[in-house]
Order: C-alpha cells, then sequence, then structure tokens
C-alpha cells in the first residue's frame, strides 16, 4: 500500500474473453455502463497464483490485461469484498495485490470472500482501476453467485477508485472503506503540481519546464532543494515554504514535521518526470485558484506569494466529470456508505483531500454516508491491525443497518487531532506539538 518514489522516478475495452485460472475458459458479452475510459499501453501480467489461508480457497486468472486474485472462505456468508490497490508505479508489469493483512484475516474469518484485479496499465489510472475492480465483480458474480452485499475498499490511489464506484455505479456496491485514499480525486495532482510552484516561487528559481525531464530535475536538485536547505536545517525560504506547505495540507497537526520530511524531495517527482504535462492526469492538474498562505516572520506573506506564484492552468475538458471522470474532481455524489481513516501527517495524500471530500459531500447533500476518521501518524498507508479492523467492522454494522459509526471532524482545528481512533498511540508520538 505504500508509495515511494524519489525526484526522477515519476515519469511516465475490456474484452469479452474472460480467462480464469481456476475456471473453465468462458465468453461472456461485454459489460456495458462503464466509465468511458480505456486502457493505453500493453501491460503484461504478473503470475496471480497465491495460496489461501486455511479455510479458503484460492481462485486466480486474467482478464484481458489485469490478473486477479479471489480468495473465498469454506463457511462464506454470501458477502463480497473488492480491494482497489494503490499506485504501482509506471512500469509495464501489472499485479494483483491482496488487501492489506489485518483485513484479509478478518474477513476470511468473518466468512467474507475477497477479489482483487490488477489495471490494465500501471500509473495513476483510478478510471481503469475502477472498470477493472467492477469487472471483477461481475465475472465473481457469473462464476461463484450474487453476493448479498458487496463491498469497496481501497488504499491510496485505491481510495479515488472507492469514490469513483460510490459515486458512479449506485446499484453496484453497499459500502466502502477507504484507507489513505485519495478521495478527492485528481485534486491530489494539483496538490503535487501546486507543491513544485509554491517551492520555485519562495526559492526564487523558476523551473524551465520546456526543456525536459533530465533538465528540470537538474535545476531542482543544484539550485531549488539548496536555495530551501536541508529539510532538517530549512534555510529561511526553507522555513517559509514548510509553513506555506503546513498551511496548503490542513494546518498544524500531529506529525506534520515528520511527514513533511519523509516526502520533501519525493514530492517533486509529478512535475520533474513529466515536465512538459503530456499525460492526463498532468494536463488535468492547475494550481488556479489555490491559496498560498506562509506563516509571519518567514519573509513571505500571502498576498505575496500568491500575485508571484506561477499559476497553470488545466485542460478544461480533462476536468469535466462527465466525460473523464478519472482526471476530473470527484464529486461527493455518494449513493452508500463511507468510511475512511487518514493519517495527520501523510504528506504524500495529505489529510486535505479529507477536507475537501467533507464539503462535496455536504453540498451534495451525502454527508451523512461519510465517516472519517483520524489517525495520529506520520507515514502513508501504515495503520495499525486494530485500526483498520475496526473500521471494517464499523462499517459493516452501519450497512446492516445500526447507527452511524463515530469519527472525526475533519474540518474543525486538527493541532491535536486523532486521539479518539488511535490504536494503539505511536511510539514518537509528539503531543500537542504543532
Amino acid at each position: 500500500m505504500r508509495i515511494r518514489t524519489r525526484v526522477l522516478v515519476l515519469g511516465l475495452q475490456i474484452a469479452a474473453v474472460l480467462l480464469a485460472g481456476c475456471a473453465d475458459t468462458d465468453s461472456t458479452p461485454s459489460w456495458p455502463d462503464l466509465l468511458d475510459v480505456t486502457p493505453g499501453s500493453q501491460s503484461t501480467q504478473a503470475p496471480p497464483d497465491f495460496e489461501a489461508l486455511p479455510g479458503a480457497r484460492a481462485h486466480f486468472g486474467r482478464i484481458n490485461q489485469a490478473v486477479f486474485r479471489i480468495e473465498i472462505p469454506v463457511n462464506w456468508n454470501g458477502e463480497l469484498l473488492l480491494w482497489a490497490h494503490g499506485l504501482h508505479g509506471f512500469g509495464p508489469e501489472v499485479r494483483a495485490d491482496p488487501p492489506p493483512d489485518p483485513l484479509r484475516r478478518a474477513l476470511i474469518d468473518q466468512g467474507y470472500a475477497w477479489a482483487a484485479s490488477s489495471f490494465s496499465q500501471n500509473g495513476f489510472v483510478p478510471g481503469i482501476g475502477t472498470n477493472d475492480t467492477l469487472t471483477l465483480k461481475r465475472y465473481f458474480a457469473q462464476h461463484f453467485g450474487q453476493p448479498k452485499r458487496t463491498y469497496i475498499a481501497g488504499g491510496s490511489m485505491g481510495g479515488n477508485i472507492v469514490t469513483l464506484s460510490l459515486e458512479n455505479f449506485p446499484d453496484e456496491y453497499d459500502g466502502g472503506l477507504s484507507l489513505c485514499g485519495v478521495v478527492a480525486g485528481e485534486e491530489w495532482i494539483d496538490y503535487l503540481m501546486s507543491w513544485v510552484l509554491a517551492a520555485e516561487f519562495v526559492a526564487g528559481v523558476e523551473l524551465p519546464l520546456d526543456q525536459g525531464s533530465a533538465r528540470v530535475t537538474e535545476v531542482v536538485e543544484s539550485k531549488l532543494l539548496p536555495a530551501l536547505g536541508p529539510v532538517e536545517a530549512h534555510t529561511l525560504p526553507g522555513k517559509a515554504f514548510e509553513s506555506v506547505i503546513r498551511n496548503l495540507t490542513g494546518g498544524p497537526r500531529p506529525f506534520f514535521v515528520e511527514g513533511y520530511r519523509n516526502v520533501y524531495a519525493a514530492n517533486f517527482g509529478l512535475v520533474t518526470g513529466d515536465p512538459g504535462r503530456t499525460m492526463p492526469m498532468a494536463r488535468a492538474a492547475t494550481n488556479a485558484g489555490v491559496d498560498y498562505r506562509a506563516d509571519p516572520g518567514l519573509g513571505f506573506d500571502g498576498d505575496a506569494i500568491n500575485q508571484g506564484v506561477r499559476r497553470l492552468a488545466a485542460d478544461p475538458a480533462l476536468r469535466d466529470p462527465e466525460k473523464h471522470p478519472d482526471t476530473a474532481p470527484t464529486t461527493g455524489h455518494l449513493h452508500a456508505p463511507l468510511l475512511t481513516l487518514h493519517e495527520t501527517g501523510d504528506l504524500i495524500v495529505p489529510i486535505s483531500a479529507e477536507q475537501s471530500y467533507r464539503k462535496k459531500a455536504e453540498a451534495a447533500g451525502n454527508g451523512d454516508l461519510l465517516v472519517q476518521r483520524i489517525i495520529r501518524n506520520g507515514s502513508h498507508c501504515e495503520f495499525s491491525d486494530e485500526e483498520v479492523t475496526q473500521a471494517w467492522n464499523d462499517l459493516v454494522k452501519w450497512v446492516a443497518g445500526d447507527e452511524q459509526p463515530e469519527g472525526d471532524d475533519v474540518l474543525a482545528d486538527l493541532s491535536d487531532a486523532g486521539r479518539a481512533f488511535t490504536n494503539p498511540v505511536r511510539a514518537n508520538d509528539p503531543g500537542t506539538r504543532k
């Protein structure tokens, strides 16, 4: 579930015949009503075979360019969870990941089946992932019976697949679980662009975005980062940049410092990898309207930054959710309960994504279908077994008719947030330090 990037790393129809590794070959009509996205580059598939947990059976195979895994307990209760994985980089080999260990064990112990697809290609492809996951759901129903209830869960980019699925396919899923998810969709790419453009203004180093990846990377490493200084000992401009990022991503909160240091250089990867904005996700990104704010006393007031920062516009066609739901921000139009977990110090996918999604869900009249929980930690997608299994169990009860479970107010002051659902408290918890 973790995303690991460096400055140099980020660069870059459903077929009718379904081939099942543990089933006979079947021909199936093309599925209607998928999102209007089509895989591009041809992928290679990692072997999907795996060993089932005790008391369960493994099924695996291939659907066109994707591979899948299915695990069904002997005492199957008739319900199913679809798992959507996070970003696997930009290489050609696709693979199907199982749910994280605590969730997988809980599912089998409780009698739930799970199914997980690779996606037809790698990269930031939430629309393709949504289609591949839905196709696997329908394959499961055809071969093993229609589940009584179907849940969808995902981590990181998989959280974008969860929200896309719950917003666009109201009759397919009964509930969703997002772990460290890109719930706001394309706004995640907006954030990465905003990070870089704030840095170049504060550092006084404009990046030559028209001169290719190698040249932009050279300028980042030789001029921009030195102007900001080492992450543990920033120059004054570096301290201003850090405060801009803190305010941009949710304000003062526990573990911000740790999370910021974890990804300080890595978050330049989108722009250094695709400075010419050739990929759809980069063409759809924009920092127009972003309000940059530095703390007082650091030499950069908000007006100066907002007036001086370079603004890059999006391709408007790619921001249209009707035409391109995969490259447009999500809408908040939920059709089933959604429970999310997010870490305070996650600076790969910041908690501001949860704040944005809360506002969208409320504006759409769906706030009662969204429960968000804050976890005090400085990493991305590193939840405890207790945190994940409690979230899963509470979602299941909610979908079955119990009262809405408790959550956190992500729009409140986050300076000491996350005490209700963090379990256990991390050894290096900073207390109320901001």
